[in-house]
This record gives structure tokens, sequence and C-alpha cells, in this order.
């Protein structure tokens, strides 16, 4: 935990009574201090009025203006990031610059101004407003929070317009927790980082910009609590709980003595488990490389201080998303290239995996419709693909090329039946003898994998393991597709339990024919960043974790205290056990286990995702 946990005294108002209030827990670790209230311009009545036609120009003009200056801001900001070496928040602001530039956004916005006549803001607001129903309509909830960074960029420019100031937190002088309806992400990374304790949004997701920005920079958060705003006033003291999802209001003196022992408990902990501890030979931590995920737009640049031995999973569809047109094969090949190159220097046996367009569902390209009954059932990710074969042999050749570049391999999504996997290997192979027809080097030995997503694939994973070269296990969507569950339907979100015996005999028997066949089997879903998933994982024979870079450190640390006949233990322990536990069983089970290894972690709730325990106590 950072220093922003740290708790703060504040005059106990005894007359008032405590209230606690439920959330998304979107950043772990515990702050409490005093409340700052934050508003933005889309809570603003901003002006809307019809420009006279004599008055177009000048406010073409000002609203260029506007654009030049948020380019400006955000141009100062990313330098300023980049040289502390904050890879997220640099990735953020540049991904800010690309929305900025949007030519279809900019072109909606100067329409309105010409031929509506409408004024700049008014024109900013409405095309705004599309983009915001436009990503509101997604399921995935990844995509969907994206209209957050729409809203930023909308934000600034109207706080421009309107010469509101670039930041309201230049007014905060003293440690203050920040409640708000929603924050945006440059709002996230400008917070003054030794004075904004924690914060707690009406609004949000645990999949957003901003929650990722959150636990890169160590603030606890919770998200998602409805009203907090209406519950809570500018002077109130509040805890955060950002592990468990609760904020509390005015909690009395004994609540608030209690809290801030543990969060100088887990203060202490995490210091002591930042110092690098000694690898023992016979630790699990010596049979699994550990990776990363990442994705176009994002920076490679982290990769080697968190210790990453390669990049597990490219997803490679954010090249598509948001664009009318499929990317060029040349702009597929240089951003490849430049992540093979970047997995080149992360030591022997490193490379760069790359998935395979994972294009359908829910993640569309800009002005598609999904015109399917139930499209997370139907013509996606592979499925897609053979359906678009031009494309896919476009990616492939793209993949290829960038393999000349450093050790590379290509992983198909979503294979369910050996015919698919059959034919996408025959695609590769057309894209090589296309290459070879042009004289163009690739390697020609590139590793063919693909991914276990659905129960089939894990099923009959031996007969697959005969005609690919590695596995990788999205258990985001084994899980789901498991459970017949959308983990993004807060109704059914109890149901999304990795430690599911189902899903555990799943992994198990996908694992078993990797080995039988010789070949590894990666972990590359959200389980793998969790220690007690991510060691259940390892025990019971998975080659590789692949997960967010800055999960890695702590992941080494965990599996480096676990030798590898405890770790195969408690495997065997749990697969035995089989349907008779339940999945809320099985992780405390784990759990349990990896706090008898690590002396110390029963004080530290906020090391592990609460998911399953919490799932549970909700039920009941």
């Amino acid at each position: 935990m950072s220093d922003a946990a740290h708790t703060h005294a504040m005059p106990e108002s005894p007359a008032v009574q405590a209230v606690s209030v439920s959330g998304l827990a979107a950043s772990r670790g515990l702050a409490a201090g005093a409340v700052f209230m934050y508003s933005k311009s889309s809570d603003i009545a901003l002006p809307e009025y019809v420009l006279p036609e004599a008055g177009v120009a000048a406010e073409l003009e000002r609203y260029r203006a506007a654009r030049a200056e948020a380019r400006r801001q955000i141009e100062e900001l990313a330098a300023k990031f980049k040289s502390n070496a904050d890879g997220i928040a640099t990735d953020v602001l540049t991904n800010h610059l690309l929305l900025l530039d949007d030519p279809v956004a900019d072109s909606a916005v100067v329409r309105r101004i010409e031929k509506e006549r409408l004024n700049a803001e008014a024109a900013i607001r409405r095309t705004t407003d599309e983009f915001r129903a436009m990503f509101a309509k997604m399921k995935d909830p990844y995509l969907r929070e994206r209209q957050r960074d729409v809203e930023d960029i909308e934000n600034r420019l109207i706080r421009i317009l309107m010469d509101c100031g670039e930041s309201a937190f230049d007014h905060v002088s003293s440690p203050v927790v920040v409640i708000a309806d929603d924050l945006t992400p440059s709002e996230t990374v400008t917070f003054p980082r030794d004075l904004i304790l924690g914060f707690a949004t009406n609004r949000g997701s645990s999949t957003s910009h901003v929650a990722l920005l959150a636990r890169a920079l160590g603030i606890p958060a919770v998200v998602g609590l409805g009203d907090i705003t209406s519950k809570t006033h500018a002077g109130d003291f509040v805890l955060v709980d950002g592990t468990s999802g609760v904020v509390t209001i005015n909690p009395d003196a004994q609540s608030r003595a209690m809290f801030d022992r543990q969060a100088r408990r887990e203060r202490r902990l995490r210091a002591e488990l930042a110092r690098e501890c000694a690898s023992a030979e016979s630790s699990i931590a010596s049979a699994v490389r550990l990776c990363a995920n990442t994705q176009p737009g994002v920076s490679l640049s982290n990769l080697a201080s968190s210790g990453a031995q390669g990049i597990g999973l490219y997803r490679s569809e954010y090249l598509w998303l948001g664009k009318d047109a499929d990317p060029g094969e040349d702009e597929q090949t240089s951003a490849y290239s430049e992540a093979t190159r970047a997995a080149a220097q992360l030591g022997d046996g490193a490379r760069a995996v790359f998935r395979a367009l994972d294009l359908g569902g829910d993640k569309l390209q800009r002005g598609q419709e999904a015109r399917e009954a139930n499209p997370f059932l139907g013509n996606r990710s592979i499925r897609y693909l053979l359906s678009h074969r031009d494309t896919f042999r476009a990616q492939l050749r793209a993949i290829l090329r960038a393999s000349a570049c450093g050790p590379s391999a290509v992983m198909y999504p979503m294979v369910a039946t050996l015919e698919e996997l059959r034919e996408a290997n025959a695609e590769l192979e057309r894209a090589k003898g296309e290459l070879r027809a042009r004289n163009t080097p690739f390697d020609k030995n590139i590793r063919r994998g693909m991914m276990v997503e659905v129960p089939s694939a894990a099923l009959n994973a031996d007969a697959f393991a005969k005609e690919c070269d590695f596995f990788s296990i999205g258990t985001n969507d084994l899980v789901q597709y498991t459970m017949a569950a959308d983990r993004a339907n807060e109704k059914v979100s109890y149901l999304y339990q990795p430690a599911n015996p189902a899903v555990v005999r799943l992994v198990g028997m996908t694992v078993d024919a990797a080995r039988g066949a010789g070949i590894p089997v990666a972990v590359c879903g959200e389980s793998a960043s969790d220690p007690v998933m991510g060691l259940l994982w390892a025990g019971i024979g998975v080659t590789e974790l692949s997960m967010s870079a800055g999960y890695i450190p702590f992941l080494r640390k965990i599996l480096q205290s676990v030798s590898a006949s405890d770790a195969r233990e408690l495997a065997a322990r749990v697969r035995k056990a089989g349907p008779s536990r339940t999945a809320a069983e099985i992780y405390a089970t784990c759990r349990e286990f990896v706090l008898s290894k690590v002396p110390g972690l029963e004080e530290m709730r906020s090391l592990f995702t609460p998911g399953q325990a919490q799932s549970e106590k909700e039920r009941t």
C-alpha cells in the first residue's frame, strides 16, 4: 500500500450517525480522511445557442483553439509522466491524444458548428452524447468503460472553452478523500498524489481506465456506489475500503481506531514484501514463467522492470476497435514488430504471443452493429476469422513479418472444434506461401497455439494438443461459458467462480493433455493475477501465467515462497475433492495455504481477491 493509504485524524462529530455504503472494489487498500466533493463541467448547465451566420467562422476558430490548447495540456502531462517513468499514465494520455485527433469526432463537431450553427460547447456535448450512447450499448465492461475516455476529452475541451482552469484539484491543500459522481482518466492522473488518499464515486466499474490507474498509483478506490454524493458533504470523515468495496461515512471513534490499526499493519507488511526474497531452487516459481498481457497503444517500456519473461497475450483486436475499416498489413506489422522487439529484450525463452483478431460479440468496429440474437454464441473470434479469410490472412502475414524481429507465436481465439484448428493452421501455411512468393523474411517455425475458452476445447484437449504447439487458457471466458453466466451482469456476477470445481476440472484436463503431448500451457485470464488462483494453477501444472505487468512482482514473491512439491500436493487435494466442495471452500483452502507459507499475510486482506467469499456472503 502506498503512502496514499495513511489515515488522518479529524475531530469526531458524535451527533452524526455513521452510514456504510457498498459498491465495487476498484483498487485495493484502505484510506481514511476528510471529504473533498468534486463536480465537473458535465454537471454544469452549458450554454447552447444558434450562431448568427456571420459568427460561424469565429466559432470554428474558437473550437480549433480549444483543441490546440487541449493538445498542449495533454502533451505536457504526458511528458511529465514519461520523465517519471509512469508508463500507465503516459499510455492513457497518449490514447487521449488519439481520441482528440479522431477525424470522425472532429468532423462531427465541425459539422454541427457549420451546418447547425451550434456554439462549440453544445456541438461538443452532442457529439460526445452520440459516442456515449454507442459505448453504453456494449456488453464488454472494458469497452463499455471507454466512454469515460471520450468524456475526459469532452470535459477538458469544455473547461478550456468556459475558462474554468485546467484542474479543480489545484484547490486541494491538505490530505482528502475525493467523492464524485465519476472521474475520468486524466483527472485521476493529475491528482496531487501526496494529498489524495482515496476516492469513491457514484458510477464506474472495476475494469475502467480510472480503476487501472488507481491500482497503478496505489490509491484505494470504491466505485459504483450509486448516490454517495448525496450522502456526503465537504468536511465529512470517511473510511474507504478498496478491498471489500465499502465506504463508511462519519464512523465512530472505535471504528476509526480499528481501521487505522489495520492500515498501519498493511503498510508495514507491504514494505516487507517489497524486499527482494531469495528464490529457493525447489520453489514452484522455477517451473512457471510470468508474462505480461498487453495491447496496441500501451507502452512496453515497463515490461523489463516488472520482471516480465515475455508477452503472453497481445490483444491485437485493439487495432480494429474504434476504426471504420481494417488496419492495413503494414500498420499491423509495425505494431506487432514493436512488441516482438520488446519481448526479445526480456531474456532467454521470451517471446511475443499474438492473439489473432478476437472480434465479435460486443467487440465491434465503429459503425457495425451486433445483428445476431446472441452475439456471444455467434460469429465471433475464430469463427469470424474463418468467415473473413482475407482479413485473417492479412493479419497472419503481418504477424509472420514481425516474427523476423524476434521470437513470436500466433494464437487462435475461442477454438471449439478440431476442424477450426485445422483450417486456421491451413490459413497460416497459405500466408507463409504468400510471403515466400514475395521473398519476405519470417520465422518459418513460428509457434502455433490455441486458446482454451470453451468447455469443448478442454474436454477434447488430447486431440487438440497433437495439432498445436501450446495452449493458453482464457479463464474469463472459460468460467462464463462453463457457468452460463455473464460476469458483467451484476445479477449473476456471483457465478463468476474460477475456483468452481467444474472450472478446476477443465483446467486440469487441459494441463494433463498438454503434459501428455509435451507442450506448454498458460493461463492468461484475470485469475492468473490472483495470488490464490495463480498458485493453484501453477500447482496443477500450468507452465506460464500471463497478467498485467504491474501484478508480476507480487505473484513472483508468492510463488517463490512455496515449494514445488507443496504446490502440487495442494492442487492434488483440490482436484481429488472434486464437486463435493464449493468454489468458496476451494478458494478458502488455497488462501489459507498461501497464508501459511507467507507469514503475516493473514493481516493483509487487500492482497487477495475477495470474490469467492464475498459472492457467497451476498447470496446468503
